[in-house]
Formats: C-alpha cells, sequence, structure tokens
C-alpha cells in the first residue's frame, strides 16, 4: 500500500481535541453531531479544518435533512473514551463517531445502521517483524484507550499481557514508538490512520490481526420522535445513491488509510418513519 500525506498533522489535531467544544452556534436549527476530534481517516480537527469519513457522512446527513451549510451544523467534540454519558440524555442529535452498539447507548439513545464495520487489530513498531497476535503478547505491555469498549474487554482478549490503559490513542502510539509498551490494540482504522500520518508514519506498522468485529451505529437522541425516522431515510440514501462510497472512498482510500471500498452496509436497521 502507498501511503500518501496529508496536510494536517497530528499533533495540531490531538492539540485541538483537548479542549470539547463546540464549532458553531446551536441557535435555532442547527443540527448537532456529535464525532471525533482525533481520529484520522476518520474524523479529526487540524485548527478550523475538519475532516474524516465520520465527519464527511455526517454533513451529508446534515444536508439530506435539510441543514445543507456548515453554518447549519454544530459538530462537537466526543470524548474518545467513547463512554455513554452516565446521566442525561443524547449531548447531541446524532452521534457519528464509531460506537459500538451497546446497551448503555441503546438505553440513552435510538440506533440507526450500520453505518460502518469496523476490526479491532494491533499496532506494534515497525522494526518488530515477528508475526503477533492476541496470544503472542502474554508477558508484554499492551495499550488501549481507558473506558473504551475495546479497553474493556482487553484483559479477555490478550490472556497474560499487562493492559496499560491511558486516555487517548495517540498517547498509547507515542509510548509504543518510545517502547514504553509493545503493542497497541484498537480499531484497524484508527490505528491506520495514525499509521498513515507524522509522527507516526514509518515507525509502526498495523499487523492485520483480526481479533474482534463491530457494526457502528449513529446514535440519534430522543429529543425529536420524528429525527431518528429521517435520520434513517437519509443513511438508506446515502448507502443508495453512492454517497456513503464516496466519502469512504475520499477520505479512507485516497489517504492511503485502506486500499478500497468495501461493500456498503447492508440493510439499514433501526426506527421507522
Amino acid at each position: 500500500m502507498t501511503v500518501r500525506s496529508r496536510p494536517r498533522r497530528v499533533l495540531a489535531a490531538v492539540l485541538a481535541g483537548l479542549s470539547v467544544g463546540v464549532v458553531s452556534g446551536c441557535g435555532p436549527g442547527v443540527l448537532t453531531l456529535g464525532v471525533s476530534y482525533d481520529r484520522p481517516g476518520l474524523a479529526i480537527r487540524a485548527g478550523n479544518d475538519f475532516s474524516g469519513f465520520d465527519t464527511v457522512l455526517g454533513r451529508d446527513l446534515a444536508r439530506r435533512l435539510g441543514h445543507p451549510g456548515k453554518k447549519d451544523v454544530s459538530l462537537i467534540n466526543v470524548p474518545e473514551r467513547r463512554t455513554t454519558p452516565p446521566t442525561g440524555e443524547l449531548p447531541y442529535d446524532v452521534l457519528v463517531a464509531a460506537y459500538p452498539a451497546t446497551d448503555a447507548l441503546r438505553a440513552k439513545a435510538d440506533l440507526v445502521g450500520p453505518y460502518l464495520s469496523g476490526v479491532q487489530d494491533l499496532a506494534v513498531r515497525a522494526d518488530e517483524r515477528d508475526a503477533v497476535s492476541a496470544t503472542s503478547l502474554a508477558g508484554r505491555r499492551v495499550c488501549a484507550v481507558a473506558g473504551s469498549e475495546i479497553g474493556r474487554t482487553a484483559p479477555t482478549a490478550f490472556p497474560g499481557a499487562t493492559i496499560a490503559y491511558r486516555s487517548t490513542l495517540s498517547t498509547c502510539l507515542t509510548e509504543l514508538r518510545r517502547g514504553t509498551v509493545d503493542a497497541v490494540t484498537d480499531e484497524r482504522l484508527a490505528l491506520r490512520g495514525y499509521a498513515a500520518e507524522q509522527p507516526f508514519r514509518g515507525t509502526i506498522r498495523v499487523a492485520g490481526v483480526s481479533i474482534a468485529t463491530f457494526d457502528y451505529y449513529l446514535a440519534v437522541r430522543r429529543k425529536d420522535p420524528r429525527l431518528c425516522g429521517r435520520v434513517k431515510d437519509a443513511l438508506t440514501a446515502a448507502v443508495a445513491d453512492g454517497g456513503w462510497a464516496r466519502a469512504y472512498e475520499e477520505q479512507l482510500v485516497r489517504t492511503g488509510v485502506t486500499e478500497r471500498v468495501p461493500a456498503p452496509p447492508r440493510a439499514i436497521t433501526g426506527c421507522t418513519g
């Protein structure tokens, strides 16, 4: 695979993502989207520049919902640990941030999808040529994002390994480069996104180990009972008319994160309307 460099920098994106905030005002008629600020390829913020599959697809869905301009959409940073807010309702109209369909999320929002499939994988240092697997890491240190679903299941997934929890994926990968940990586990597209960017490009590699698979869903706030059905219709239309595939090609294939556009999601499930 040929990795194409991108003008944005991971370090700038990570620093920008440290503050949780709203990009544009949340006035009347503004649709709020929960997205990541720090996942190259999926969703990233570098200064005032927002890109990535989740962000582009989210804006496409917003346009189909009648919010065509940037000022019609507010992008809100989603904590990287991917945990469901412990109290209250979902703090966004639509969550587009590669969340697995957990019971905790289902209890707080209506789920529509899947809109993307994911694979749990491993990253190791580029100079480690030995084959790695979930069982070969016994006695070694594996880093995972604290509070994430992958982090929660890591002790079972890597028997005999020591799990080192960090607050962000970029922190785990930085420690991998420095030799503090021996491997990092997270979603494959997220790992590949970082591996294609400086300062990680050429220093880490994604092992291509399929540890677990996930279906990712859009989560829709229940404040407007009609919104879920409209989001489902918008996602179904994006898959049918090629909008989903175009976003994937532009944000994940052309940037070198992955080699090809996969088959689009199967029949979209969720609410009706």
